[in-house]
């Protein structure tokens, strides 16, 4: 499949990801894929991993997406690939100009922001040993399938670097402070079987990680496309918010849907005893207050 980016990427081949189509293209699979390196992570896969985030969030068709390793690559993510990486690719820094820290941009946080702006739910599919952002990268994703003889670990101090891809913001969340700070200042590499409470959604035999991704994107699929979106941005969002502002935020939301042909859709079909037929597209049809948060540029400046 040839890709044709935003200016400042390179048109490619994509070359580190591969895609599948489930349930008449409604759930999108993104696969890893460097086998041959345990499927580790290069700024080239996140380049290909955020074009098609973008692209779903803009396709109608697609639903749901699921992110999981190539099992050819007999790991979800090893973690950034030590040697051989190609390296940034265009658009990263200013052209022309040599790397600066202030304009410096972590690619794992470019993936895990792509997710968070994704107008469709994403599932990761850890079907495999992932470390270093093989770990964080399924922090920012909405669900998470875990295997449970996986080997997991945040090991950025064993190598000298700090946290990424948006982890900083997303494991207290997840587990908690006290358990954060565990799994962080230690290191540790541990089985998904012992991992906190709060890490996964679900731990379960290798063979059944893509199946159960699968039974969650479904469940999703019954779902209107417009309640998940606002739905999930509202919990990514609101919960650094007050109480208050939280509850002006909902009162625009609901009144904004129960207006739109997707709420008479639900309650009809129901009262019906039928499948609903929901018609909203999260891009064309959005509240006109959508995004009620500021949105921060985070591409370096000129």
């Amino acid at each position: 499949m040839v890709i044709h980016h935003r200016a400042e990427w390179v048109d490619t081949e994509l070359k580190s990801l591969k895609i599948e189509r489930k349930e008449d293209g409604q759930i999108l699979v993104l696969l890893f894929s460097r086998p041959q390196e345990g499927n580790s992570w290069t700024e080239h896969m996140r380049n290909e991993l955020c074009y098609m985030l973008d692209e779903a969030s803009k396709d109608p068709k697609v639903r749901v997406v699921v992110v999981t390793g190539d099992p050819a690559g007999k790991a979800f993510c090893v973690g950034m690939a030590l040697k051989d990486n190609p390296g940034d690719p265009p658009g990263d820094a200013p052209e022309g100009r040599p790397v600066n820290n202030s304009y410096a941009r972590d690619g794992g946080g470019t993936a895990g922001l792509a997710v968070c702006r994704c107008t469709k739910p994403v599932i990761a599919a850890v079907n495999g040993n992932a470390v270093g952002v093989g770990m964080t990268f399924p922090l920012c994703c909405d669900m998470t399938v875990c295997a449970e003889d996986a080997k997991i670990g945040f090991v950025f101090g064993k190598r000298g670097i700090s946290l990424e891809a948006l982890s900083s913001f997303f494991l207290v969340r997840a587990v908690g402070w006290k358990k954060a700070m565990e799994l962080v200042l230690t290191g540790r590499v541990l089985r998904a079987s012992d991992a906190p409470a709060g890490l996964f959604n679900y731990v379960v035999p290798q063979a059944e990680v893509m199946p159960k991704a699968l039974e969650l994107a479904k469940e999703i699929l019954a779902t209107a496309p417009m309640s998940a979106m606002m739905n999930r941005q509202m919990l990514l969002r609101n919960a650094t918010m007050s109480p208050e502002e939280a509850h002006l935020v909902e009162s625009r939301s609901i009144n904004a849907l129960i207006r739109m042909p997707d709420a008479r859709e639900g309650i009809v079909s129901f009262l019906e005893k039928r499948p609903p037929k929901f018609t909203a597209d999260t891009i064309k049809d959005v509240p006109e207050f959508y995004p009620w948060w500021r949105e921060i540029v985070t591409k370096s400046k000129l």
